[in-house]
């Protein structure tokens, strides 16, 4: 699960918006980009089925999900994008089906719950190098509260979510176009 959510937290910085002011101290043109979106991590177990969750949207880069059920005989997953509208007004609804890695059956999961802002947003600064040179990245993580379910296997799991926030961030990238 982590894995997606690194490779979609990796995307968010992916897609060009070109613009010229930069936090660089270079004359190096840079490409800009500003999104804004959520991302949440959730896990839970009920008679013998546990449920991993992570869901992430982008205004800018698209919705991800990554949902897994494991019971003693089977696992069952799913991960990849999805469609948008999967955060919206406070609520979380989706149903996925999600494939099994050994018997070849399939099964319905579906996520629902709340969300509400929580605590103050936390500053993000971020500096890292990528093979054109220095990426910065700037704005707010705001925590999120959520009360997430699962139900599949004709069992409800209440999820316990340990990574919750909404976030707008800038990302300032030189652009490998540049000569």
């Amino acid at each position: 699960m982590a894995a997606v959510l690194g490779a979609a937290t990796a995307a968010v910085v992916a897609l060009p918006a070109v613009a010229t002011a930069s936090p660089h101290d270079s004359e190096t043109p840079v490409t800009v980009t500003r999104e804004k979106g959520h991302v949440l991590a959730c896990t839970g177990t009920a008679s013998g089925v546990e449920v991993a969750v992570d869901l992430y949207d982008n205004d800018v880069f698209g919705t991800h999900a990554a949902v897994s059920v494991r019971t003693p005989d089977d696992e069952y997953v799913r991960g990849g994008e999805t469609g948008a509208g999967l955060f919206h007004k406070g609520r979380i609804k989706r149903e996925f089906v999600l494939d099994s890695g050994t018997s070849g059956t399939a099964q319905t999961v579906v996520v629902s719950g709340s969300y509400v802002r929580s605590g103050p947003p936390k500053r993000v600064h971020e500096v890292y190098d990528e093979p054109f040179g220095q990426v910065v990245t700037k704005g707010w993580n705001y925590p999120l509260k959520a009360g997430v379910t699962v139900r599949t296997m004709g069992r409800q799991v209440k999820l316990t979510c340990g990574e919750a926030f909404a976030y707008k961030l800038t990302t300032w990238r030189p652009d490998s176009t540049a000569e």
